[in-house]
Parts: structure tokens; sequence; C-alpha cells
């Protein structure tokens, strides 16, 4: 089914024309601009350099789209949905050359915040893909995107349609599977990561689903004070990335 998908703030529209630059496709389809906005340099300098046309539009008009509060500094762009999203076999292809590739799957997480922020993590530290189980997750919204600081045209994000079928895909190919869960026997600190890895990290309230974690390799846990009851899911992504990153030098 179609989505439609839009970005908004003047970060994230940097973000999707350094994008372009780089693949060379432009992932914006419709772009609009406040009065405000027009007036604004430093985005007009983004808007002509990228040959971007746009529409005049109300502050209320934007707001209509992404609702009220949001931070969109007068930009607002209507996104081609197929350019946000990577196929595995792409991904696939590119991390072939690589001794350790890193992936992060998601398995249903709701909040649009912490998708955004692994995302950010993810990039952060080097990891070659982020996938996204189909159903009952949060893809690529502008939320995702702003919380992401625009990191969402960084790294490839892949939708899949079933986790499990998918780490044993990856693990026919040489793929260890870890599971974040706070309950985890293998301590973060004792782990020596080696080879081909995946990251998982479960739904905000339920956690990975218990199928899923049963297919993975090692169930992770991370040693913090007890007076911290846990960290939450993207804080868990970012620690556990970058003791991986630490560990490949």
């Amino acid at each position: 089914m179609a989505t439609t998908t839009y970005l908004f703030g003047k970060n994230p529209l940097k973000e999707a024309c350094i994008s372009a630059k780089r693949t060379g496709v432009m992932p914006i389809e419709q772009l609009f601009l406040t009065k405000a906005a027009e007036a604004d340099s430093s985005i007009m300098s983004l808007v002509q350099s990228n040959k971007l046309e746009y529409e005049v539009v109300t502050s209320s008009e934007i707001e209509s789209h992404v609702g009220k509060g949001a931070v969109h500094q007068g930009v607002l762009a209507l996104l081609n949905d197929k350019a946000l999203y990577t196929s595995l076999d792409q991904v696939l292809t590119t991390v072939s050359t690589k001794e350790r590739p890193l992936f992060v799957i998601l398995d249903e997480l709701q909040d649009p915040h912490n998708v955004g922020a692994i995302i950010r993590s993810a990039v952060a530290f080097g990891a070659d893909a982020v996938l996204l189980p189909e159903y009952n997750q949060t893809h690529i919204t502008g939320t995702v995107i702003k919380s992401s600081a625009g990191a969402s045209f960084s790294v490839p994000i892949v939708k899949i349609n079933n986790i499990n079928t998918i780490l044993l895909k990856l693990k026919e190919k040489g793929y260890w599977a870890y599971a974040l869960t706070g309950d985890g026997e293998t301590s973060l600190l004792s782990v020596k990561f080696d080879t081909p890895t995946i990251i998982v990290v479960g739904n905000e309230g339920e956690g990975i689903a218990k199928k899923t974690r049963e297919h993975c390799d090692f169930r992770l846990s991370i040693p913090i004070s007890p007076t911290c009851e846990s960290l939450n899911a993207s804080n868990a992504v970012a620690v556990t990335l970058y003791e991986f990153k630490k560990q490949q030098g």
C-alpha cells in the first residue's frame, strides 16, 4: 500500500539534498515553503542549488500535514516513498566484500523518536543497514527523519516481511544475531564481535518476540547501575553499536 511521507524542517531538507547528490536520486517530489522560509537565505540557497521548485503555503497548511507544534521552520516536502527504502538484496551486494557487516533489526518499535534515534546511532557507528518489519512497526515519517537529525538519508533502510525468515537467511550467510534483552544471560562486556553481526532490538513495551529471541545466537544484557532499572531501546542500541565500533578499531 502506498503511503504519503512528509519531511519537515530545514536540516532534514538539507540532508535530503545531500543524499540526492550522493545517490543521484532526489527523494523530494514536492516542496512547500512559507513566506518566512522563502525569506531565509540558507533555505533558499538549498532550494536554488538543487533546482527545487516550490509552492508558497501558510504555516497552518503545513501543520495540517505534520501536526500542530511540529518544528517545521516553514519547510514541508512530500517525499518519494520508493527513494526512502533499499532492498535487502541491494544491501547484501554492497556489503559482500566487507569482513564484518553490521545490521540493526527493529522488532515492532512504535515510538518514532526511538526509531529516529536508533537510525542516528546506526549512522554514527557505521551500521550498514537498518531493517524494519513491514507490519506493526513505525516506518520512515517526518518525525523519524527529524528525530534522526536527517540521518535517515545516510544509511540504507530496508523493509522486511518476516524477521525470523530474514534472521535465518542472514545466519546462513554467516551472520551472528544478538538480541538486546534486559535479562540476557550474555553481558555486552564479554562479547567479541568478530563476525558479520545483527543487533535486534524489541518493542518498547513487550521487547523482542519469543520466537525471534530463539532465533538469535545471544541474548545480550548491558551492565548498568542498580539504581537504574533499564535503558530505553535507542540508548541500548547506541551503547551496543559503540561497543561494536570500538572493537573494530
